[in-house]
């Protein structure tokens, strides 16, 4: 007979695999794109076009994806988010035409887009210590962003195909569909012991509950923002600024660096993820973004070197720090019958909107001033959403007793 800890540790892997692939296949394009580009004979803003399609169903499709795992549970959304995946990925790897390419950009961003919704709604339901969860879940998905652009370069590299970055991960993504379909998670239940700041009363028609959520998603708005600028334009600028340094193959500046900068980012996690669960939250939230802007603004104006990449890992560790304080903070201020729900509004105004416009600043930045510049911008909305997360710490909700 299983143990409530042994489905637990089903649950934290399947949402940790599916956190990874998440996070591998939305970015799985950025290093090829020259590959790409060169097989379909496009220019570099008609190819971004195609994949933008990717991203904006990553944003659009949580929140729809969010509502579904409240009706209908979130194990049979994370199988459909599996086989999604994996699908998308064996049309563009096999594409020959500009509409297969459409087609299976649109299917990764469907698929995608039913992760974070309703794998962090499963950890905040289904673990006695979501916290924790959410900071082990967020190493993973930092862990895939790494890994991302090491898998596109690696396999084009090796294989002497850029389909083969895409391919080659259709049959794990099968397993893992069918393994998960296969497998008992032991239901989900509510865990109220991880709220300590809300009673069970409560729900999202308190005012001052609505209004901690409402603060909170503005600042995680400005948190996509700032985000987008950064992973976007971040191989770039330490390619640049690392240029002429100890790093002279493109290979290592275009893959092995921003792996090292972003899987520092997921320690980051883990170590937030657990403190979190051990207060209420909001004042750590205001902590972090207060030293994330200073170093993404240095990160910006640092000539290179080592100095630069230290103070980019640095950066990365505030930065990928939020994100299961972020989560939790959600799980607190929300009733369990709209948690899915919740997320799903999360992710559509942090990746649909936040990521939208700051992939659109990064470009039109970059081409008006420089890399840097962008980074100073990025700085700027931290700033803001420290400001929201402010406001967030000093609304007074009342102690369960």
């Amino acid at each position: 007979m299983t143990t409530p800890r042994g489905f637990e540790r089903r649950i934290l892997f399947f949402t940790c695999a599916g956190h990874t692939l998440t996070h591998v296949m939305i970015h799985l394009f950025t290093p090829i794109q020259r590959e790409m580009r060169d097989s379909f004979e496009l220019s570099d803003a008609e190819l971004t076009g195609w994949a933008s399609i990717s991203v904006a169903l990553f944003g659009a499709g949580a929140l729809p994806a969010g509502w579904l795992g409240d009706r209908f549970g979130e194990k049979p959304l994370l199988v459909a988010f599996y086989a999604l995946s994996a699908t998308g990925a064996l049309v563009i790897g096999s594409a020959q035409t500009l509409w297969q390419l459409g087609v299976g950009f649109a299917l990764v961003g469907l698929g995608t887009s039913i992760y974070h919704p309703v794998g962090l709604a499963l950890i905040s339901k289904g673990l006695r210590k979501p916290g924790w969860g959410m900071g082990i879940n967020g190493l993973f998905g930092s862990l895939g962003t790494a890994l991302s652009p090491v898998v596109a370069v690696q396999m084009t590299q090796w294989t002497g195909s850029w389909r083969w970055a895409f391919l080659g991960l259709v049959a794990p993504t099968v397993v893992l569909a069918i393994w998960m379909a296969t497998s008992d998670l032991g239901g989900t239940r509510d865990t109220d012991a991880e709220r300590p700041s809300v009673t069970r009363a409560q729900d999202m028609r308190h005012g001052s509950l609505r209004l901690v959520v409402t603060l909170l998603l503005l600042a995680m708005a400005c948190g996509g923002v700032y985000y987008s600028l950064i992973i976007t334009k971040m191989p770039d600028h330490l390619s640049t600024r690392l240029a002429g340094g100890s790093f002279e193959d493109d290979l290592t500046r275009r893959a092995w660096i921003p792996f090292l900068v972003y899987a520092i980012g997921g320690l980051a996690q883990v170590l937030f993820g657990h403190l979190v669960s051990r207060r209420d939250g909001r004042g750590l939230y205001v902590v972090i973004l207060a030293i994330a802007s200073p170093l993404i603004l240095a990160v910006g104006v640092l000539g290179g070197g080592v100095l630069l990449t230290t103070t980019a890992c640095a950066m990365s560790f505030f930065m990928f720090a939020v994100q299961p304080v972020e989560n939790t903070l959600l799980a607190r201020y929300s009733p369990p019958r709209w948690r899915g729900l919740l997320y799903g509004l999360k992710f559509v105004v942090v990746f649909g909107a936040g990521m939208g416009i700051g992939t659109w600043l990064s470009g039109t930045i970059s081409e008006r001033h420089d890399l840097g510049t962008v980074f100073v911008v990025a700085s700027g909305f931290t700033v803001t959403a420290l400001l929201f997360a402010v406001a967030a710490r000093i609304v007074k909700i009342t102690p369960r007793p």
